[in-house]
């Protein structure tokens, strides 16, 4: 190491495309509000990552206003800046003036240099980031040597801007700028629909001064954010999104504009014996005006009916199409200590540890001895179980992987509607090798909700399952967008890096199995799909080095247990991951 601290013997020098994105007029925009302007870009890079990541891209750095990111080739370079553009077009016209951002793009082909830290130096970066300040507000510029490399193979019409004198660059530069895109010829699985608001719930507070009460409020809160759900015009943001924020003192405002919505229900409960109060207000995100207020002092066996009419008065303001959605939501109970067990239960399985979902399945089966025939816990139960069953928990017992499957059906039957039966069962056909029944209740449970991030995920597995890898892609997504504060988000990640391997796009693959490392040390999965795409890259000592850390964790495994170890994958799929593994070491 150099008395700069640079290690020089693991330096990388390598030809790549170099991308760097910039806000316009991010200084004056922090200069009149800060905080909602850091917000905003946030909420605008949750969108703009998996772009990025599943057009084979690494981020390098965030670089206050915008991005550096490295591509393996200057087109996939280039397909993700426009993609980010236009997608970032739609974004700020569904937004309000005073919220809009814009971006300038400059991508340019040339050597760099990678240190330890992953950082990239040399003249391509320079020039990359001397061609982004010639970009239009909302444009993609690029350097002649990307414009010779992507010639012949786009239908993009091109702008000639002459050569340009770039700061600290010895010889002029030629540039292009991007006129018009055709649409993107991508298969997609989701089509963005048009909403009429979107609201986020956050929690409630916990007015009762007992702590043991805490599950009581985020049962109301959580109950609001379901019913709220039901109607397609209205957007609302998942829970574990809104959830992030609690206890927080962030104002309303930059809150919503890290969750894009435009919308804010806040409130707080107090259980006292049996009574309970319940306040909850509606606000304008973007002037912070209450639209709404109101004080429910009622019964404790009132619950259900404070609910109703809370959702009622939200929705009679934002989405008149939803006003009976409560009732449909609430489904078949009376009891209160049913509906108490419930979210207690709930409660517990939020925490996503084995010892959180074994302590709520406990209280969820109190709940169903009371209520036999009440959907709702039953069907958590399920999806609890079944989570059980991939984080690798086991039982002489119980059949985690059996119980998870009969409580989604027994919900189902119960209640056709209640969407995470739908989800459980979804994820149950899949993978006992009948994806295309997974994929119907998958879709099913979208359109019933169509902002649970699990809907997405459940339909990317049976996609997959069928092969169609380019639509999973598409859902997966969705359900990283959706899903970006669940405890589960590490799983989409591994399996955008099974879908983009299994489509031959490694680079991709990469990415998002780095990605997946990132929010979960040595997952075993993660460690598969990188073994298997580095081979297939020619990267044999990064794939040796995945196989490494696949049988530290599992000294057993080999490739005939590979073989068992996914048995809802189509058989050509599955050699295909196999061959990888081979070609990076896997032992027999």
């Amino acid at each position: 190491m150099d008395r700069y601290g640079f290690s020089m013997n693991s330096q990388d020098r390598r030809l790549a495309a170099i991308v760097f994105a910039d806000v316009v007029g991010y200084s004056r925009m922090m200069a009149e509000d800060e905080d909602g302007t850091l917000s905003a870009l946030r909420a605008h890079l949750n969108i703009v990552d998996p772009v990025i990541l599943n057009c084979g891209g690494r981020i390098v750095k965030g670089t206050g206003d915008g991005l550096l990111v490295e591509f393996p080739s200057a087109t996939s370079a280039l397909d993700a800046s426009v993609e980010v553009q236009d997608l970032m077009l739609i974004r700020n016209l569904e937004l309000p003036a005073s919220r809009r951002m814009q971006f300038r793009i400059g991508i340019n082909l040339g050597d760099i240099v990678t240190d330890d830290t992953g950082d990239v130096f040399g003249d391509g970066v320079n020039v990359a980031a001397r061609i982004q300040s010639l970009a239009d507000p909302g444009g993609v510029a690029v350097s002649d040597a990307v414009f010779r490399a992507v010639s012949g193979k786009t239908d993009i019409e091109w702008n000639d801007s002459g050569e340009h004198d770039l700061k600290n660059i010895p010889r002029p530069v030629r540039v292009w700028k991007v006129g018009s895109a055709p649409p993107s010829p991508k298969e997609t699985a989701v089509s963005h629909k048009r909403t009429l608001a979107t609201v986020a719930v956050l929690p409630f507070d916990n007015m009762s001064g007992d702590a043991e009460q805490e599950y009581f409020v985020d049962g109301i809160t959580e109950d609001l954010i379901t019913a709220l759900s039901y109607d397609q015009t209205l957007g609302v943001v998942a829970r574990n999104s809104t959830f992030a924020f609690r206890g927080t003192a962030t104002d309303v405002r930059t809150i919503a504009r890290e969750l894009d919505a435009t919308h804010i229900v806040e409130g707080s409960a107090r259980k006292a014996g049996k009574r309970i109060r319940v306040t909850a207000q509606l606000i304008d995100a973007e002037t912070g005006h209450h639209l709404w207020a109101e004080r429910f002092d009622r019964d404790l066996t009132d619950i259900f009916e404070v609910q109703d009419e809370l959702v009622d008065a939200i929705a009679s303001r934002l989405a008149p199409s939803l006003w009976d959605s409560a009732g449909r939501y609430r489904s078949s109970t009376t009891s209160i200590d049913a509906w108490d067990l419930t979210i207690q239960g709930e409660f517990q399985i939020n925490k996503f540890t084995t010892e959180g979902l074994l302590a709520g399945i406990e209280l969820l089966d109190r709940a169903r001895l009371l209520e036999p025939d009440f959907a709702p816990p039953i069907a958590r139960s399920g999806m609890a179980w079944l989570a059980l069953y991939f984080m690798g928990w086991r039982s002489q017992d119980v059949n985690p992987w059996e119980r998870g499957q009969e409580d989604a059906e027994r919900a189902h039957r119960l209640d056709p509607d209640n969407y995470r039966a739908l989800s459980a069962l979804a994820m149950a056909r899949t993978v006992a090798g009948k994806p295309l029944e997974g994929i119907d209740l998958a879709r099913r449970m979208i359109d019933l909700n169509p902002h649970a991030a699990f809907g997405f995920h459940s339909l990317g597995l049976g996609l997959s399952g069928v092969g169609h890898h380019h639509e999973a892609i598409a859902s997966y997504t969705e359900a990283w967008r959706l899903g970006r504060h669940e405890p589960w988000h590490f799983d989409t990640a591994v399996d955008l890096a099974y879908s983009h391997y299994l489509s031959h796009q490694y680079e991709a693959s990469v990415e998002w199995g780095r990605e997946s490392l990132r929010l979960l040390d040595d997952y075993l999965q993660a460690h598969i799909a990188l073994a298997a795409a580095y081979a297939q890259l020619g990267r044999s000592t990064e794939g040796q080095s995945n196989v490494d850390a696949i049988l530290d964790a599992r000294p057993d495994f080999s490739r005939a247990r590979y073989r068992s170890h996914v048995v809802y994958t189509l058989d050509e799929d599955r050699d295909h991951i196999l061959d990888g593994l081979i070609k990076a070491g896997l032992p027999e």
